[in-house]
């Protein structure tokens, strides 16, 4: 297909990658997962877009089942179909008949059906038979609604976004069979304009050519670049005000870095639990897609040390007391719980987690879930909080959730409150249990 606008590599790359791939050594279709990592204005998405053109204008009238998502409808809206309807009147193909916009946006690509939808819109969203899906933006969503729709998907399974994070579950996709990540920065983007490129670049805090990038880390005088190691500055950039190490890393560069104006940063994960320490133990309900998080808690000095023992959803005092008993918890010790502790199920009615519990003569006490959350968070940061790593490696939830949790933001003003997108179920349960401590 002669496309009007010239594709970038990734396009080539992604093509490949498909092809080469698509098939067993029996030839019977296998689903490939591609996931594209990388800066700002790198065009990973028209890329994406280009490719899904070139696939449908090859497979006309096949009727593929296409599915392009992103966290909610509102965002999958304003941004990703705008997205998808520029590049396609920009490449001659756009047909507005084709197109209806209510209640949710689909469009007919040469006999193929593209359907737009946010993560959180569909219930059943699992219930997705797709022949192609992709995810925009993937790092804004929970690792449970994507699972479903990639296990139901036939042939291709894309997602892309700006790695802002240093860990997150997208990322441990690299270790599933059939999946490719690819990784682009604004200069594989030969569309974009000068001055864009001109602003992106003025993020850079180093002078150019004075470090090195190896297995997606930075390097000076051969060690890794920390505030201790610094390669020298970039005097104009510096001089500009516009110097900025995050931005230059995540956005420029495309590598994988800590959230700015994160809330807690006195954190570590590499000590023991002291020995002889008591603790106490704190929960955080969490049903069907959240995960119950469950935390051994303790306090000696200015040193909070978190063990965190569960993180997966529980939906009933049943299972959660099976859970209590295979971790050997004390039926004698108070476990701190949040207080809100109530759901309906459909198929159960109303559930109370804490009655059900002690029903099941474990002592459960109450904490109020939102007393005062800045005042407890704030309080956090008088200690050192040190998350004990286990074999089990749930120690890696507790830094995703860290290096994660920011102040919300509204109309690009910061606002003294928790952002609620992110996720918070360990800190949480860390906030009952200081909470907790202090009142005993």
């Amino acid at each position: 297909m002669n496309l009007k606008i010239d594709p970038n590599p990734l396009f080539y790359e992604m093509s490949k990658i498909y092809v080469d791939n698509r098939r067993d050594e029996h030839g019977k279709v296998k689903r490939v997962t591609i996931c594209n990592e990388g800066g700002t204005r790198s065009s990973k998405t028209w890329d994406f877009f280009h490719f899904l053109v070139a696939y449908c204008s090859k497979n006309k009238g096949k009727e593929n089942e296409i599915y392009i998502l992103r966290n909610t409808l509102v965002d999958c809206r304003d941004f990703t179909l705008k997205e998808f309807m520029k590049c396609l009147k920009m490449m001659g193909v756009w047909d507005q008949n084709l197109f209806t916009g209510s209640p949710k946006p689909y469009y007919n690509l040469y006999g193929n059906h593209v359907y737009f939808r946010g993560m959180e819109d569909e219930d059943d969203a699992e219930g997705y038979p797709s022949d192609i899906i992709f995810i925009n933006e993937a790092l804004e969503t929970k690792p449970g609604q994507s699972s479903g729709l990639r296990m139901r998907c036939r042939k291709l399974f894309v997602m892309d976004w700006n790695p802002k994070y240093t860990r997150h579950w997208c990322f441990d996709l690299e270790k599933q069979p059939n999946t490719f990540f690819t990784h682009s920065t604004y200069k594989n983007n030969k569309h974009l304009q000068n001055s864009i490129i001109v602003d992106i670049e003025g993020y850079e805090p180093w002078e150019s050519g004075s470090y090195k990038i190896k297995d997606r880390k930075l390097y000076y005088k051969d060690e890794l670049i920390t505030p201790k190691n610094q390669p020298p500055p970039h005097v104009e950039n510096v001089k500009n005000g516009t110097a900025d190490e995050y931005r230059w890393k995540v956005y420029g560069l495309g590598l994988r870095g800590a959230m700015e104006g994160l809330i807690l940063t006195n954190v570590d994960y590499d000590k023991d639990w002291p020995e002889g320490l008591t603790g106490i133990y704190v929960n955080d309900f969490g049903f069907t897609s959240d995960p119950n998080a469950l935390i051994e808690f303790a306090i000696e000095g200015i040193d909070i040390y978190v063990k965190v023992l569960s993180y997966h959803p529980v939906e009933t005092p049943v299972e959660l007391d099976r859970l209590y008993t295979a971790l050997e918890l004390d039926k004698d010790i108070i476990i701190i719980a949040d207080s809100a502790d109530k759901r309906v199920s459909e198929a159960k009615g109303v559930i109370e987690m804490v009655r059900g519990m002690r029903l099941l003569e474990w002592l459960m006490r109450k904490v109020k879930k939102t007393k005062g959350v800045m005042f407890w968070l704030l309080k956090l940061k008088d200690y050192r909080i040190h998350i004990v790593k286990d074999e089990k490696e749930l120690w890696q939830s507790a830094q995703s959730e860290f290096e994660n949790y920011r102040l919300k933001k509204y109309d690009g003003y910061t606002i003294n409150e928790p952002d609620d997108k992110c996720e918070d179920h360990i800190i949480d349960s860390i906030r009952y249990g200081l909470m907790a401590w202090v009142s005993q």
